[in-house]
Formats: C-alpha cells, structure tokens, sequence
C-alpha cells in the first residue's frame, strides 16, 4: 500500500474514526450472548486470519526481514494495542453505557499528547497544559454523573475507570507504533501485532469464562457485530498507521474527537440511552481540553 498523501490521511483517519465511535452501541448489542473477553476473542482470532491472508498476497519479503527484536516491538504492540486496548474496551462497554463509553474515549488525543511527551520528547506548551487539566476536568464530571457533593464508590460505573485503563493502552500502541513505522510498513505492523496480541488473549478468554454468562454462539445479532468489527475493524487498524505515518500521532488523534458524535447518536438510537446534563457538559469539557492541547 503507497504512503498516503495528508489530504488522504486526513479522509483515512476521519473514516476510522467513525467506525470506531460506532463500536460500542454495536458492541453492547453483541455482549448480550458473547461475554466480553470472548467477543474480543472471535473478533481478533477472525481479523488476524483475514489480516495474514493480506499480508501473504503482499509476498514473505516483509516476514523474511523480521528480526527477533522486531517481534519484541510487536509484542509489545500487540499487549497495548489488542490485549489491553480493544479487549478492556469490551469489558468497560460491559460494564458502563455506551454514550460513557464514547465519551470518554474522546479523550485519546489529550491521553496521546501526555504520552508524546515523555516518550517522543513533543513540547507542551502552558496552554496545552491547561487543556490537559480541562479534559480531566470533564472526565471527571462524565464518571461522577455530575455528583461532587456525594460522591461514593457505589455512584460510579467500574467500566468508566476501565474505559481510561484502555484508552492508556491505545496511546502506547499508537506512540510507539511511531517508532516501528520507521522500520516496517504499516500493514506487516498491525497484522504481527493482531496475531501476537490476539494470542496472548485467547488464554485470558478462556481463563474468564466461569466470570460471565455462558456465551451463545447461535446468535443471529452478536456475529453480524463481530465480522463487522472484526474485518472493517482490522483495515481500519492499518489506515489508522498510515495517518499515523503521514501526519503524526498527536495531529492523529485529532480525528478521534468524531467518535463521541458518531457513539452518542448510535447509542440513543440503538439502545434508548438518554444523555444527562452532566455528560454533555463533561463530553463539552473533554472536546475543549483536546482543543487546547492540540493546538500547533
């Protein structure tokens, strides 16, 4: 696949982002029969047969060039990015509504710029700095519903803290995949990962199983959600690494502020969630701070 040009960076990533800001309305649909780790699971062991059947019709000149650390970096890439992004993200959807959901995962670029500069050495700027605090800010009223004064364990969604845990995977995989898309091609990069990442999950799934309800297989709602997760899924992994490539991982996760747009009409339309003033303020809140620390 040619490296993308910016104007075509900027569609690709504007398309990914979509399709994963339908994620978990579709995704809530889905852990009605299949548990979480298990939905993960499927997903994954699908998109990275489909994702090696690509990558073979390229020809072994990339797999013959890996090296043993090589397959450390995509390990690596593999526990944040599959392992701890996308699985965890099943169990936070789980666990919390999918308007939270989404929500919060607009917060990625903030999450990717913090990473950027300790790992990449990116400067931030006061200013980038108060967008930080300001998006934390709005996390934190979308976690709490908007209750400061009575504030308990009992009033928050374990799957909102999850969804965070997540998003903290995503940007490494994101950050450090920079440095492996200086070596390797974006799609010998998201197919070693996947199949990695999805090997190290298998274990997990079947480990989790007593945890959850027993999974139906026979569901005709739960494997429209994973094919379509799992194929559209894994092509927009590697669109995702040729934005990344193109124009960076801090003007990347731009484009994720689409996600809560997309998620948020999906879930009222899908599920009948209602969005409270809390959130609303609080998704304002997150957008504004990925406004400030963003900015050139």
């Amino acid at each position: 696949m040619p490296a993308l040009s910016q104007t075509r960076a900027y569609v690709a990533l504007f398309l990914v982002a979509a399709l994963w800001g339908s994620y978990p309305a579709v995704t809530k649909l889905a852990l009605a029969d299949l548990p979480p780790f298990v939905l993960a699971a499927v997903r994954c062991v699908i998109a990275s047969a489909f994702l090696g059947v690509l990558l073979l019709r390229r020809g072994l000149r990339d797999l013959k060039a890996l090296t043993p650390g090589d397959l450390k970096d995509f390990a690596f890439l593999g526990f944040s990015g599959i392992l701890i992004s996308t699985t965890f993200t099943y169990v936070a959807i789980y666990l919390t509504t999918a308007s939270n959901a989404v929500i919060l995962q607009a917060s990625t670029p903030v999450i990717v710029a913090v990473g950027a500069r300790f790992y990449l050495g990116e400067r931030l700027r006061p200013i980038q700095w108060l967008g930080v605090a300001v998006s934390a800010a709005g996390m934190v009223l979308v976690v709490t519903r908007g209750q400061w004064t009575a504030l308990q364990l009992s009033n928050l969604h374990a799957g909102d803290f999850i969804v965070i845990f997540s998003l903290i995977g995503w940007s490494a995989y994101t950050i450090y995949g920079k440095r492996v898309l200086g070596v390797h091609s974006p799609a010998l990069a998201t197919t070693v990962s996947y199949v990695l990442g999805t090997l190290m999950l298998i274990p997990l799934a079947a480990a989790t199983l007593p945890l959850f309800p027993p999974p139906r297989f026979a569901s005709a709602t739960a494997w429209p959600v994973v094919l379509y997760q799992a194929i559209l899924g894994a092509v927009a992994h590697v669109w995702w690494y040729e934005g990344v490539r193109a124009v960076g991982p801090s003007r990347s996760a731009i484009f994720m502020n689409f996600q809560p747009v997309v998620g948020v009409l999906l879930a009222a339309a899908l599920l009948r969630e209602t969005i409270g003033a809390a959130q609303v303020v609080g998704g304002v809140g997150v957008l504004l701070g990925v406004a400030l620390t963003t900015r050139p």
